[in-house]
């Protein structure tokens, strides 16, 4: 039988994807990439931004029309489907659902589809499972380091849909390291919520600064990794960053807001001078790194003066790229809670303001290397 993967979201997701395709594989499916082609069709998904799930239901809809011409099994897991199993159990087109720890099951939940069951299976997501890969690169590729969040920020949902923070033993990672080193793989990107957050759960003080220097010592000609968050941003790590030739000069580090006032609402754990410090501090140690960053307008009630707030923030700390979106309410989170009190029109003359100031950045930038 064949089987087709289709993902939405992050790089976790696109590496998550890697390893349903690697479970597939060993369960003696042959990989496709048009869904037309394939016997089993596996959406994994995102819930991160409501944009995401329209997106994932669009695309069920393609598919039942799909499945009325042919026999076709339909699969539903992730994120989505950890958060929103009964509205997916209402579309005809899905036969099974699994959640965004459980990879390993769906041999056996395809199974029972094929015998007219429509199993679902959604373990609370505290495990990190071991999964064969099946890479779709040959020379980049993808290691998890940790899984889910603890920080629970007031407006994500990772935290509900992939659970606390789960870091990998560090012995486990740099194991898989050296296989790619062997491999020939010339660039990896170490994948977590918070990759500077690693280790804190482990509590025998491994931490992700100390991860990097291990790493550094393998003959992988480029280290990259994402995303860091503020409040785990330590000395010891821009240290490790600085000292490592094959780490990448490249930090993600998501901001959200400029404003004290709107990020003590977002419940981020850091104020606008703290974050500035830490761009100050990466530069100091590493010139010409490289940060970037994200940011979301119109969260609840965010002002005009917040929003200014953001973009003085954005001059002063001249990010290299700034990944922009706008504030959407997701379920279970505390800011779902409050009024959504931003209009829509308001969002997106914000979201362009923001892209115009990134236009704006980029093109000093890039004439001040002429």
């Amino acid at each position: 039988m064949k089987a087709c993967v289709l993902t939405w979201g992050c790089q976790l997701n696109a590496h998550r994807s890697e390893e349903i395709e690697g479970v597939l594989q060993a369960a003696g499916y042959e990989i496709v990439t048009r869904p037309e082609e394939a016997d089993v069709v596996v959406l994994n998904t995102c819930m991160v931004r409501q944009r995401a799930e329209d997106k994932v239901i669009g695309r069920l809809g393609e598919l039942w029309h799909l499945k009325k011409r042919r026999p076709l099994i339909i699969g539903v897991g992730g994120c989505m489907a950890q958060g929103r199993r009964e509205e997916l159990l209402k579309y005809r087109a899905v036969d099974f659902v699994f959640g965004s720890a459980n990879a390993s099951e769906i041999p056996a939940l395809i199974a029972r589809a094929l015998r007219g069951e429509r199993p679902v299976s959604l373990p609370y997501p505290d495990r990190i499972e071991r999964l064969p890969v099946r890479r779709r690169s040959s020379f980049q590729a993808y290691v998890t380091i940790a899984e889910g969040c603890s920080h629970s920020c007031a407006y994500c949902i990772v935290p509900f849909v992939r659970g606390p923070m789960r870091s990998r033993p560090m012995e486990e990672v740099l194991e898989e390291l050296r296989g790619l080193a062997d491999a020939g793989y010339k660039e990896v990107t170490l994948l977590g919520q918070n990759v500077d957050a690693y280790g804190l759960d482990l509590r025998d003080g491994t931490n992700f600064a100390r991860l990097l220097r291990e790493a550094a010592r393998i003959p992988i000609p480029r280290i990259r990794f994402t995303s860091s968050h503020p409040a785990y941003m330590t000395e010891e790590t821009i240290a490790a960053i600085a000292e490592g030739e094959n780490i990448c000069e490249h930090v993600h580090l998501a901001v959200q807001s400029g404003s004290n006032r709107v990020l003590r609402a977002m419940r981020r754990g850091y104020t606008r001078e703290r974050f500035l410090e830490i761009v100050e501090r990466l530069r100091a140690a590493i010139p010409g790194v490289n940060i970037t960053t994200d940011v979301i307008v119109g969260f609840p009630g965010e002002t005009e003066e917040d929003f200014a707030e953001t973009l003085s923030l954005i001059r002063e700390a001249r990010f290299g790229t700034v990944y922009v979106a706008m504030y959407s309410p997701r379920p279970y989170t505390a800011a779902a809670k409050l009024p959504d009190d931003v209009p829509q029109e308001e969002k997106r003359r914000r979201l362009e303001a923001v892209l115009e100031e990134t236009r704006r950045i980029a093109q000093d930038l890039n004439e001040e290397k002429l």
